[in-house]
């Protein structure tokens, strides 16, 4: 711990990884209203995947108004050529962003250069770092010198301990978790998201199934099949994935068109937009 103590102490510069997400943008409003917080110089970041869904891009809008957060919003760039790595772009403004997943594209182009070949899925999961750890870190990089900074990450109670343990967290002399270990004795939990985003002048007008990446491969069956249902603009995209590597993202090695298909049968699911749980990938940096 005192080496953790000295590392928080030295490096007063914070990352803020803002996923578009209802958790993250709380912990970016405690980062930037907290006295534990207000000798730091902070850099809050966005990294766009293409795949995100116009409600999480009004959200961050709304950040920045309501709030007055200045959020970096980044893409990463990616080359067919062998040694060159992954670089970002800052998007200067929210009209610019990609939505039609080019972005995701070029990812995965990158990574299948060399002897690897395939879309992301649970034994190569590399689309978060590819689309978001790597370009953020580049920035960050950038403005406050490599690796002279900390990360702050919004798990909350939930991601205990699947995610992130108190030993960890402890431990981590690179990260921090604000919802957590800012809350020892009560960390912060889905319910106290509800309660405190009820009392704020906007909200993410997105049900948590829907997440904000669209078809996020990393969601259950069922989830997907909904979010086919409710309407998605990637279904083409991931059945051109799948054609040109040859293999699939989705569990139990199940295509786009397998999920199509479940998702045309008759049901009687129906999408609760009261509730408001949060499914967000996030960036373990």
């Amino acid at each position: 711990m005192r080496n953790r103590k000295f590392l928080s102490q030295a490096r007063k510069n914070i990352m803020v990884a803002v996923s578009g997400g209802r958790s993250s943008a709380m912990m970016a409003r405690i980062i930037q209203t907290s006295e534990k917080y207000k000798n730091y110089n902070k850099l809050y970041v966005f990294a766009n995947t293409g795949m995100e869904r116009k409600q999480t891009i009004n959200f961050l809008r709304n950040i920045e108004k309501y709030w007055g957060i200045e959020i970096k919003k980044v893409e990463g760039i990616y080359s067919k050529k062998m040694g060159i790595g992954v670089s970002y772009n800052i998007i200067k403004s929210y009209n610019d962003l990609d939505m039609q997943a080019n972005t995701f594209s070029q990812a995965i182009m990158h990574k299948n250069k060399g002897i690897f070949k395939g879309v992301p899925n649970s034994a190569a999961p590399y689309c978060s770092s590819m689309l978001k750890t790597i370009p953020c870190k580049k920035l960050a990089d950038d403005i406050f010198g490599v690796n002279n900074y900390i990360t702050a990450i919004g798990f909350r109670a939930e991601d205990m301990p699947k995610r992130i343990t108190w030993v960890e967290i402890e431990n981590d002399e690179n990260r921090i978790f604000p919802l957590l270990s800012d809350f020892r004795n009560d960390p912060i939990s889905n319910s106290h998201l509800n309660r405190w985003w009820s009392k704020q002048k906007f909200k993410l007008e997105l049900h948590g199934n829907l997440g904000n990446c669209e078809l996020c491969w990393k969601k259950s069956r069922n989830i997907l099949i909904d979010n086919i249902r409710y309407g998605t603009r990637f279904v083409g995209w991931w059945r051109e994935m799948e054609e040109k590597y040859e293999n699939t993202s989705f569990r139990n090695h199940e295509s786009i068109d397998d999920l199509v298909r479940d998702a045309s049968l008759p049901y009687t699911i129906k999408i609760d937009f009261e509730e408001n749980e949060d499914y967000n990938c996030v960036c373990t940096f």
